[in-house]
Order: C-alpha cells, then sequence, then structure tokens
C-alpha cells in the first residue's frame, strides 16, 4: 500500500512539473495578438527555470519504486 501512495504522489509531481508549462504557452499563444510584457515573459521563464530538478525526483522515485515493486509504476492506477 505504502507503494501506491508513492507512486500516486510521484504522478502528481509529473503533473505539478506539466502545469508549470502553463504559464509561458499561455504567453506564446498570447503573442499572437499583442507582444507580451518583458515582466511576464521572465516570471514565465523563472517558473520553468528548476523543471529539471524535478525531473530528476522523479526519475529517482520512478527508478526506486521499479526496484521495490518489481513494475515500473508511472501509471498507478493500472
Amino acid at each position: 500500500m505504502a507503494l501506491k501512495i508513492i507512486a500516486w504522489m510521484n504522478f502528481t509531481l509529473a503533473l505539478a512539473g506539466l502545469l508549470k508549462f502553463l504559464p509561458i504557452t499561455y504567453l506564446i499563444v498570447l503573442s499572437a495578438w499583442r507582444p507580451p510584457l518583458d515582466s511576464d515573459l521572465i516570471w514565465s521563464v523563472d517558473l520553468i527555470s528548476d523543471t529539471y530538478l524535478i525531473v530528476l525526483v522523479w526519475l529517482a522515485v520512478a527508478f526506486g519504486l521499479k526496484k521495490a515493486s518489481g513494475r515500473a509504476m508511472i501509471l498507478p492506477w493500472r
């Protein structure tokens, strides 16, 4: 049961990492109508600048779950 909880937490970490890209995506779409403000661009890039750390933690936990459970638990509902 503990492995399942960790798998779900790792899955939510992956979702949070993906959601961090929504502001920059919004600014890219918005730039078709008007140029975005420099402060908005700086904030958006700063928001995604540490994504590599989230990926490293996610990979470490995913490999740990694989070693502990014997199967890849990337999608915890399977």
